[in-house]
């Protein structure tokens, strides 16, 4: 069996093109009614672009039933904690209001207001621009990072939903990292 072609290095955020992040949406709002949208979940996934250089919509199809399965496998869809999810990619930022911006600019303006006890990192893209490091996915995911923009909030990488479709021998590693995640974050009382 030959072996696979070697690939590129990872660019970590801030060298090549601009890293963009665009504005938090909220997911299970139905199961939150009452819940402050403080204090919970911030889920920050590479989107990669579609053929024709677009981004589609967060988490379509397959990669998003994946997504929201494993969120309810955790049962964060009963809204008891607040689940937002950021989507981030390169490219060049559009400068319209609500178009996509700079990942250390708009990150941190989110974070703050979400306040998130628990960044969950999905991708490589993601992963490495918030722990700024060069490291591939495999070397930062299994264990609880920091993210430079949010002191004290631990961070867990983790594979994207679309990569696990492709390659399901790592949904094993995927669920053990969302555990980790789990552990992280304290019971809501």
């Amino acid at each position: 069996m030959a072996a696979p072609p070697p690939r590129p290095a990872p660019v970590p955020a801030g060298h090549g093109a601009a890293v963009l992040v665009e504005a938090p949406r909220r997911l299970y709002a139905d199961a939150a009614e009452g819940v402050a949208p403080q204090g919970g979940w911030l889920v920050l996934a590479d989107m990669p672009p579609e053929a024709d250089g677009r981004h589609g919509e967060p988490f379509a199809g397959d990669a998003g039933r994946l997504l929201d399965n494993m969120l309810r496998a955790l049962k964060l869809h009963e809204g008891g904690t607040p689940v937002h999810l950021m989507r981030l990619h390169r490219g060049v930022a559009s400068g319209q209001p609500g178009g996509p911006r700079a990942l250390d600019e708009a990150f941190a303006e989110h974070a703050a207001a979400l306040a998130p006890r628990l960044v969950l990192a999905m991708g490589p893209l993601a992963a490495q621009g918030l722990m700024q490091s060069g490291e591939p996915l495999g070397k930062l995911r299994g264990r609880v990072g920091q993210a430079a923009q949010l002191a004290g909030v631990p961070v867990v990488a983790t594979y994207h939903p679309a990569y696990l479709l492709r390659n399901p021998v790592d949904k094993g590693r995927a669920w053990a990292d969302l555990c980790l995640a789990a552990a992280q974050q304290p019971e809501a009382g």
